[in-house]
């Protein structure tokens, strides 16, 4: 599928496109790519240049395919998924640049005043070119005339291009100044050479005569061109998204069926420690690049919260985030915080700690990261150190809960009644509720109720909380960020902080759109409990005692409604702070709407309120101005 006529947002998407398809065999080279799609568009390619786009994953950004490798591996990642719309192919089309060329030659002036050109005698010194400087070794289409950076990309390009057409080479001669290949077919006529331009690191291809007279196939070769390096290089794609899983034995099958060439499992797992190692660099130098990064988060984003703090040798402690667009959310989120730990999965182990609240749609663990640090162990003084940063980031509130996990289950999934009977009993309305079921539980295992007495009823159960924790029961919020940042946690540090920005970003976009694609007043699921208690509150009779207090007859039971306090004697109305059946149905008595009687918190105006500041991109680190 082409998108055409689009353009690139901020945000790395190819917006207000039109749509076309094209058929291209899997084994088209980039020239047939872009005869193929000018034919199709109608472009001529004489007068205008076609860019080819296409994205991998929304945490990568767009990659171009320039030659034969990228469409190579363009075929490579579609076989991934072969329907019509993935990995759609994104066409821009742009003028050949101008240039003015000005050749040596006499030109008199005459009466029209025309400008007179001198010669300018040539200089051995310089040497125009016009190519595009090539730094990928993994350049394919190789052609006299291309200009490459430095010696070494020439030569990892030609090792890249030998394994892809299964041939062998040898080095006639080399130095910083030149670069000869010959086939070690005898006679053959195949040969590279490539020079220096001025002496200076540029390599320009001088003579290339890809034709061969001999039999080019050399299964040895081939194998022992294979290096880690090489390999590496064809397989970069499959790392780009850290949630990939691509393993040493998955490269060696497809570097068999693919190449033909048979790896061993080391050969293979050293290949994949290269493209690693490309992507994500030194785990010494990630650390080394933390105070700059942290530098330019708080120029883009200030009024954050970000402390780095090391050791009297320079050795890392600590490090904690919390981006101005979470600390300014977080007003219009209920004060119900989660607070978790996962160990990082890295060269150097250490543990990442996060802390998230209950928004407006929070109800099945919709997640506002508030703040993420990386500490070197796990202790005391990490935690204290942790909560001071956390409280200067976002101060204390009134009703304020911290919700935590980190110790061994209460109980195991194992024993699935007593599962089910415990999670019941923390989600009990009223006191007579929690003490049924307590008994249920000691009949199951008096151990367990025991163990839950003397770990203090407050800490787990909802009707004996000392605030109000709503739904926020567990700390299933923070196992779900654990979950959505596993394989991240394989990262260095400086793109494991990175890679929780980008989430960041991305998920206050999305329910930032989620919020303006909501037009009731509460927010879609709150809206729906409201919806089935609605239903529920139809069948109910009540009496007005007074303007605010009502009773309410529910099957052979009367339960008590104070409307000005917002009270039921069911407890759910209080608890939940949302209107139960037994209040709506004293609610019709009354010439009032529903919407003062439910929390804030559950609005499409405090969803909007928490996402309307976005997570802007960070400038690419080549742009870093630090001082």
């Amino acid at each position: 599928m082409l998108q055409l006529n689009g353009n690139w947002d901020n945000y790395g998407k190819f917006r207000d496109f039109e749509v076309n398809v094209i058929v291209v065999d899997e084994n088209a080279s980039y020239s047939i790519l872009i005869s193929t799609i000018a034919e199709q568009l109608s472009i001529d390619t004489s007068e205008k240049i076609i860019e080819i786009k296409y994205m991998v994953n929304d945490n990568c950004p767009p990659m171009e395919i320039r030659n034969d490798m990228g469409v190579h591996v363009y075929m490579e990642t579609k076989k991934e998924n072969k329907n019509l719309g993935s990995y759609p192919l994104c066409i821009s089309v742009r003028d050949f640049n101008i240039e003015l060329t000005i050749t040596n030659g006499n030109t008199s002036a005459g009466s029209s005043g025309s400008l007179q050109l001198l010669d300018m005698p040539s200089s051995p010194a310089i040497e125009e070119y016009q190519s595009e400087i090539i730094t990928e070794s993994t350049q394919t289409a190789i052609e006299e005339g291309q200009v490459y950076q430095d010696k070494q990309t020439v030569a990892a390009a030609m090792k890249h291009f030998s394994v892809m057409h299964k041939f062998q080479f040898r080095v006639k001669r080399s130095s910083h100044r030149s670069y000869w290949l010959v086939c070690v077919g005898e006679n053959c006529k195949w040969h590279f050479k490539a020079m220096s331009i001025n002496d200076s690191t540029m390599f320009k291809i001088r003579s290339f005569n890809r034709q061969h007279t001999c039999s080019v196939m050399d299964e040895i070769f081939i194998q022992r061109k294979c290096t880690a390096a090489v390999v590496g290089s064809m397989v970069i794609p499959k790392y780009c998204d850290p949630k990939t899983i691509y393993t040493p034995k998955d490269i060696q099958i497809d570097m068999l069926s693919e190449h033909r060439v048979n790896l061993s499992y080391m050969q293979a797992w050293r290949a994949k420690e290269k493209v690693l190692q490309f992507l994500r660099g030194n785990p010494t130098d990630s650390y080394n690049k933390l105070p700059k990064y942290f530098y330019i988060l708080e120029e883009t984003y200030p009024g954050s919260v970000v402390k780095l703090k090391k050791t009297a040798d320079e050795c890392f402690l600590y490090a904690f985030v919390a981006l101005c667009t979470s600390i300014i959310g977080w007003q219009h989120c209920r004060p119900v915080v989660v607070v978790d730990g996962a160990f990082l999965k890295s060269s150097y182990k250490g543990i990442m700690l996060t802390a998230s609240p209950m928004d407006a749609v929070s109800k099945k663990c919709t997640i506002l990261p508030l703040a993420y640090a990386v500490v070197d162990s796990e202790n005391d003084a990490f935690w204290k150190w942790f909560f001071e940063q956390f409280k200067q980031a976002y101060g204390e509130r009134p009703s304020m809960c911290v919700v935590s996990d980190r110790n061994e289950s209460i109980l195991k999934k194992g024993h699935l009644q007593l599962y089910e009977l415990y999670f019941a009993t923390t989600r009990s309305y009223t006191l007579d509720e929690f003490n049924e079921r307590m008994s249920k539980i000691e009949e199951v295992d008096s151990r367990v109720k025991s163990y839950l007495y003397d770990i203090g009823y407050h800490r787990w159960s909802r009707v004996h909380a000392i605030v109000n924790r709503t739904w926020t029961m567990t700390s299933n919020i923070a196992e779900s960020l654990n979950a959505a940042t596993k394989d991240a946690r394989e990262l260095p540090i400086f793109d494991l902080l990175e890679y929780m920005r980008t989430l960041l970003e991305c998920w206050t976009n999305e329910k930032l759109l989620k919020a303006k694609g909501t037009f009731t007043f509460l927010e879609s699921k709150f809206n729906k409990e409201l919806e089935n208690n609605r239903t529920l509150s139809q069948k109910l009779r009540g009496r007005a005692s007074t303007y605010h207090i009502h009773t309410v007859l529910d099957g052979v039971k009367w339960y008590i409604v104070c409307l000005e306090n917002k009270k039921c004697s069911c407890g759910q109305f209080q608890l939940e702070e949302l209107l139960c059946a037994h209040a709506l149905a004293a609610l019709r008595h009354m010439n009032e709407t529903y919407k003062n009687y439910c929390s804030p918190y559950y609005t499409r105006e405090s969803l909007l309120r928490t996402y309307k500041i976005p997570v802007n991109s960070l400038p690419d680190e080549s742009k870093w101005n630090v001082p």
